[in-house]
């Protein structure tokens, strides 16, 4: 029988958003969000198709409300078509590398879950994640729920609307405001179906909670989703200098880092938590995949 839990943590990972929200300007993205994707958007110019960042969208979303959140980057620079020239006068500033390695390898974590099955994506804290958009015929017949803080979903969906023409069917909204809703509730009334393969997608987010919130959303993800389901999320570990640390960029703006997996990486911690452990790598980025028992 499963165990009822409390979506503190999930929730938590979209108060991210909520606070990054609020630490700018109401109904606007964070400044980590513009962050990321920015530096999607540089690496998807890359000519080399082995390096390049597979994110061709990001850069739809960065319009002139985004792109003024971060008033001390050159992020003109984006509308240059040479990579070299974009990486020269934004490209260093921001993690293209590593984005583009994370997001090629979370494209294929997404993608082979699916063929193994799933017939369910659950994107927590989506933020500019444009996997729904970019996986038409890949996922078709498949759910794919977007999760976010309510403000912040509105503001994507408006985006997404001005993008693309309207928002598409194969996607559905998933309002979450952790002060009052429960996170099954919301999803079930999506769509989603607990006894369904499932594929959670926990980009970007670990970092920004409390290590109550990281074991929660693991028991969430245990005790709500059926045999087989998956969920994937990217790391660092307690000693990085960005955890608790005031002055890292993150905190400056508004959104600091609380979190980092002891020094043996997250897999061990994840099975402690009862999940099993399908792949636990550390090349350019952290990067663990978990499977329900």
């Amino acid at each position: 029988m499963k165990i009822s839990v409390a979506p503190f943590a999930v929730v938590a990972a979209i108060a991210l958003f909520r606070v990054a929200a609020s630490a700018v300007e109401p109904g606007l993205p964070s400044k980590t969000a513009v962050w990321a994707a920015a530096a999607r958007a540089v690496g998807a110019k890359n000519p080399d198709k082995k390096e390049r960042n597979p994110d061709y969208l990001a850069i739809k979303f960065l319009g002139p409300r985004e792109r003024a959140l971060l008033a001390d980057y050159d992020m003109a620079a984006l509308d240059i078509a040479s990579f070299k020239e974009a990486m020269t006068r934004l490209g260093v500033r921001l993690p293209v590398s590593s984005h583009a390695y994370r997001t090629r390898a979370f494209d294929k974590a997404l993608l082979d879950a699916v063929h193994d099955g799933a017939r369910q994506v659950v994107v927590l804290g989506a933020g500019f994640d444009s996997r729904g958009y970019r996986f038409g015929r890949e996922l078709r017949g498949v759910r794919l729920m977007e999760v976010d803080y309510p403000p912040t979903q509105e503001y994507k969906k408006q985006r997404v609307t001005e993008i693309i023409g309207a928002l598409p069917a194969s996607v559905s909204y998933v309002p979450m405001d952790f002060t009052k809703d429960d996170l099954l509730t919301q999803l079930e009334e999506s769509g989603y179906a607990e006894r369904e393969k499932t594929f959670f997608l926990w980009e970007g987010v670990v970092f920004y909670l409390p290590e109550s919130s990281v074991k929660d959303t693991l028991h969430f993800v245990r005790d709500h989703a059926a045999h087989g389901s998956r969920i994937a999320f990217n790391y660092t570990y307690a000693y990085d200098r960005n955890v608790n640390n005031p002055d890292s960029l993150y905190a400056r703006w508004g959104e600091p880092w609380l979190f980092g997996f002891p020094d043996d990486g997250a897999a061990p911690y994840v099975r402690r938590e009862g999940l099993n452990v399908l792949s636990d790598t550390h090349e350019v980025q952290n990067i663990c995949i978990a499977v329900v028992r």
